[in-house]
């Protein structure tokens, strides 16, 4: 396995988890939606993942000297980063894609809004990391 299929195997085990543990049955979340993972890859030197959830769908970047902005401009628009840390999966950034889940009716729909995102995730990512690159 490498390593982006390492870190998108943690991600949906990780999310699985906190789903049955904190949302299941919860009125925020969607009971037609499941956890999945889509669209990993590795942008520069980064693994990047699009979470879908039952709550929302995110883009999570796994930067591996921690460095990444407080903020992403993903499709014109100005979004906030947030510095997670989970147990087995570490240290990582997550931002919010679409607006909410909530009004999803199925995983197709779910997993089409999640990819139209993922390409401006990656960009976003792209653009960070090279920025970053090109100032050390």
């Amino acid at each position: 396995m490498s390593r982006v299929d390492d870190v998108a195997a943690g991600v949906r085990e990780a999310f699985e988890r906190v789903h049955r543990e904190q949302f299941l049955g919860d009125r925020a979340a969607n009971p037609q939606l499941t956890v999945d993972v889509i669209d990993a890859a590795l942008v520069e030197d980064t693994p990047a993942v699009v979470l879908i959830t039952p709550w929302t769908i995110n883009g999570l970047a796994f930067p591996p000297d921690d460095e990444f902005p407080e903020e992403l401009e993903l499709a014109g628009r100005r979004r906030p980063v947030f510095r997670v840390d989970m147990a087995r999966l570490g240290a990582f950034r997550s931002v919010n894609l679409p607006v909410e889940a909530a009004s999803l009716r199925s995983m197709d729909q779910a997993r089409t809004l999640a990819h139209s995102w993922a390409g401006h995730f990656h960009d976003a990512v792209r653009a960070v990391r090279q920025a970053a690159a090109a100032a050390s």
